[in-house]
């Protein structure tokens, strides 16, 4: 009876530390930190203290970024079906995504800029954001500029 609750409480373990390392946003850094403190460990130094954290440092400088245009395209997908949630004109809005950086221009209101900012740098996979908007107290300069480039893009259409 007691061998059967060993192995039990043995196989949460195993998935406990399964999930805590092969996590898909922090298991990559949390393996480098184990695996610097196992062979920091092998040559005799104390873990952590200065040389870990020049190394750690070092390896955070030198990291290879990742372009995963899919995961961008599916961020803006994201950022754009929220708009319409956090803004009155969200069309009068532009989003690019690059490498997890949100770059916003455009015009918006002013009252609604700041909370927009905030919901937006609270969404999972934005890594930094650029406002390169333009506030407007009222409405009426955005609904003008918002008809003049809708005009626009009919009369471009062969």
């Amino acid at each position: 009876m007691n061998h059967k609750l060993l192995g039990k409480l043995g196989a949460l373990a195993a998935g406990a530390l399964a999930m805590y390392y092969l996590d898909p946003q922090m298991g990559a850094q949390r393996r480098a930190l184990l695996a610097d403190l196992v062979t920091s460990g092998l040559r005799g130094e104390t873990a952590g203290g200065p040389a870990l954290d020049a190394r750690l440092a070092r390896r955070s400088y030198h990291r290879a970024v990742r372009v995963d245009p899919q995961a961008d395209a599916e961020l803006r997908a994201r950022i754009q079906s929220r708009l319409g949630r956090l803004v009155s004109h969200p069309r009068a809005l532009d989003v690019r995504v690059d490498q997890g950086v949100v770059r916003l221009s455009g015009d918006v209101l002013a009252r609604e800029r700041d909370g927009l900012l905030l919901q937006l740098r609270e969404m999972t996979g934005v890594l930094k954001l650029v406002n390169a908007m333009t506030a407007h107290e009222t409405p009426d300069g955005i609904t003008r500029r918002q008809m003049r480039e809708e005009a626009d893009a009919v009369s471009r259409v062969p």
